[in-house]
């Protein structure tokens, strides 16, 4: 006889959560595009800072000079879990969803797999933003600090590609030299790490002193700035294509995107922008960076099941009061691999 397959099974869920379209996240997706998951809680990074080694000259009648491997770090986090979780009651299940006809015949159970259907979005909503924050924080601190119920840890990159710029070199002077900035910084990332900058991201509260800066406005006249035209379609919910600087093959973005920081003072929540004020960020999108993901461990059929992915869903009764809880689990953990690849200025 066939088994019924019930819809809170956690494989019934995993095939909902790898069919939904994701949230888009300008940030991951342009610096961290490649996700990897291990078969274990732990994840091995690996990082290095590179150097420009030429071969020695030698002479005929002597043997070659061995060239030493470059060296690199390697170090073994364990991504601090994210598990949200949903409650659905007995009154869930009578009352009209938000939308539905007021003489609606759905029965409880089409309205049970509605709200699952709902609740595992919105799970996957709020660990997709978090993804957002972690990426956010690495590229523009050099490190992540996880800290929550139980968990207090920092990653730390030991990333150094940060300048002030100060008096008459910030951008909100009309006598700075933004263009001359974003070569000098690009130089520096070439210089370091060997990688070509081919994306800037400003900040918001940046972009106005940008383009009415007098220098980018004689590029703009001499066709030095080129505004290519970019299909806002393609483009990441909240990221706004500026331009491109030719002589430099930086394309150019703002991107507005908040968060609601309810962490540092949880009695006084605050929406923050991914992208710090006054900040630039200069980096390429060839570099090697991944999304890592931990495996998440859940008790299954009474037995513990390791399951690797960057979503694990999962599902279990209370009895008294009567209720159902829908949880989404992911160890997330966004790694540069080349950690001089990218530079962060404080433009005022």
């Amino acid at each position: 006889m066939a088994k019924n397959i019930s819809i809170y099974d956690p494989r019934t869920m995993l095939a909902a959560i790898e069919a939904m379209m994701p949230t888009r996240t300008f940030l991951k997706d342009m610096f961290f595009p490649k996700p990897e998951t291990f078969v274990t809680e732990a994840v091995d990074v690996d990082y290095f800072k590179g150097k420009r080694k030429m071969a020695p000259f030698v002479s005929p009648r002597l043997p070659g000079q061995v060239m030493e491997r470059e060296g690199f770090t390697t170090q073994t986090y364990k991504p601090a879990l994210i598990k949200p979780k949903t409650v659905l009651t007995v009154g869930d299940l009578q009352t009209r969803s938000m939308g539905e006809n007021i003489y609606s015949g759905k029965s409880p159970d089409d309205r049970a797999i509605e709200l699952l259907a709902n609740d595992l979005e919105k799970l996957d909503s709020a660990i997709t933003r978090r993804e957002e924050w972690l990426a956010a924080q690495i590229l523009f601190t050099g490190k992540a600090d996880m800290i929550g119920e139980g968990v207090s840890q920092t990653i730390d990159f030991s990333f150094t590609n940060k300048v002030v710029l100060t008096g008459t070199d910030k951008w909100n002077d009309p006598s700075s030299d933004p263009i001359a900035k974003l070569e000098a910084l690009r130089l520096e990332v070439i210089k370091t790490s060997g990688v070509t900058p081919d994306i800037a991201v400003l900040a918001s509260d940046v972009v106005p002193f940008f383009r009415n800066n007098p220098i980018v406005q004689k590029l703009y006249d001499n066709r030095g700035f080129n505004i290519g035209r970019i299909d806002p379609k393609t483009l990441p919910n909240g990221a706004t294509y500026i331009g491109t600087i030719v002589s430099l093959g930086l394309d150019l973005y703002s991107y507005d995107e908040w968060y609601l920081d309810d962490e540092t003072d949880p009695q006084n929540p605050v929406e923050k922008p991914m992208v710090p004020s006054g900040t630039v960020l200069i980096g390429s999108t060839r570099s090697r960076s991944s999304m890592l993901y931990g495996a998440i461990t859940l008790a299954v059929d009474n037995q513990f099941v390791t399951y690797e992915g960057p979503r694990i869903p999962d599902s279990w009764m209370q009895k008294d009061p009567a209720a159902r809880f829908a949880q989404l689990h992911s160890r997330p953990l966004p790694v540069p691999h080349e950690v001089n690849s990218w530079y962060i200025a404080k433009v005022f």
